[in-house]
């Protein structure tokens, strides 16, 4: 299946702000839903039983913890930290709650969110990852609806069509596409049917083979005319599937071919940009942090560009991932632009990347930072 771009909020919401209304009803609807199971999952299977004050003074009728549910869930994306956690914090993760009946309502990052519930860390992560994979198919729709890649041929080669789940026709009946696992079910329904197709057609071989008269010859002939029949719908539609499979596959290869050079070409031009803005002399920690200052955000890839194209260390750790041996320099010295209040640390950054931002609020967070930072390090 083909890889779809992942939209920040605002991107979403341009595109939403384009369909029909009944589009845009059914696809805003269909994503709350959604998001409205997890939340109620995550409530029922965590078996959570007790609540903490976290941030935030809970009356004596607000302490069941049946009477509260998650509400609402924004993901500001990489490098914005527009949420607000009760207790003040900045956020790129930001979850509301609401309590049932006295309506109170707590925004939580996922770590007071955690404490909150009674919960670990990981399971937020867990929900974090279930709501992702909605947003992402609420963007796949949305890249289909603006290239007018419908795919409803997939439902219409279906001999039997009654079999179609009722959710996969109403996209048909709002003209919103299909989803790439809606296809696939369709495509399963189609073999299951072919393969119904081929063993009725043995069946009639069977049938055939034990005719004797004369009467038998007659009914032979009815029955090799609609074998030919079968015969010929099953290569129709075979060739029908290949065609639109092999369709697929090329624009998959043309769209990552364009992503390739696209890619090459950017990298050049970042290069260019690096070299042309600093002076004679730069030192290590100026290339790296210049990189950041133009668009570069990920420590390993900055270490990949000074080591190939500014003439640094080029060897490469043989460790498990394999990254250049300038890695941890790069690493501290966009760190210490982190001290400074001039760049932040992405929530997303693990062991194995870290991605840097030009800090968008640099004056009032340069204090609060460097311990947060400081004790980051110790991760890597």
């Amino acid at each position: 299946m083909l890889m779809y771009e992942r939209l920040s909020a605002d991107e979403r919401n341009q595109r939403l702000s384009v369909l029909t209304e009944e589009q845009g009803d059914f696809l805003v609807y269909e994503m709350k839903r959604g998001r409205r199971t997890i939340f109620e999952n995550v409530m029922r299977d965590e078996k959570i039983t007790a609540l903490k004050s976290v941030d935030i003074k809970l009356q004596e009728d607000e302490m069941n913890v049946v009477d509260w549910l998650i509400s609402d869930y924004v993901d500001f994306g990489p490098g914005n930290l527009d949420g607000q956690c009760a207790c003040g914090r900045r956020l790129r993760y930001m979850f509301k709650i609401e309590h049932q009946i006295t309506h109170k309502k707590i925004q939580y990052g996922k770590d007071h969110l955690s404490a909150f519930l009674n919960i670990e860390v990981n399971e937020i992560d867990g929900v974090i990852n279930e709501l992702d994979k909605i947003d992402y198919e609420l963007d796949e729709l949305l890249w289909k609806t603006e290239n007018n890649e419908y795919y409803y041929e997939y439902y219409e080669r279906l001999p039997d069509k009654t079999v179609v789940s009722e959710s996969i026709k109403k996209h048909i009946d709002i003209n919103v596409p299909f989803l790439d696992r809606q296809i696939n079910r369709l495509n399963k329904h189609f073999e299951q049917q072919m393969e119904a197709l081929e063993e009725e057609q043995r069946k009639i071989q069977r049938e055939v083979e034990l005719e004797k008269c004369q009467e038998t010859r007659r009914q032979i002939a009815e029955l090799l005319k609609e074998k030919k029949k079968i015969g010929d719908m099953l290569g129709a539609e075979r060739k029908a599937q290949r065609e639109a499979e092999s369709k697929r596959q090329q624009q998959e290869n043309e769209r990552i071919e364009r992503l390739v050079q696209e890619k090459r070409e950017k990298d050049a031009k970042l290069i260019d940009a690096v070299k042309a803005q600093l002076s004679y002399g730069a030192t290590f920690n100026d290339i790296a942090y210049s990189l950041v200052l133009n668009g570069q955000n990920s420590a390993v890839a900055i270490s990949n560009i000074i080591a190939n194209d500014f003439g640094f260390d080029k060897r490469f750790s043989i460790g498990a991932m394999k990254r250049p041996y300038i890695y941890m320099d790069v690493l501290l010295a966009l760190k210490k632009q982190v001290d400074n209040g001039n760049l932040i640390m992405d929530e997303s950054s693990n062991i194995e990347d870290c991605i840097f931002y030009v800090n968008p609020y640099r004056a009032e967070d340069c204090s609060d930072k460097t311990e947060e930072v400081q004790q980051t390090l110790f991760l890597f």
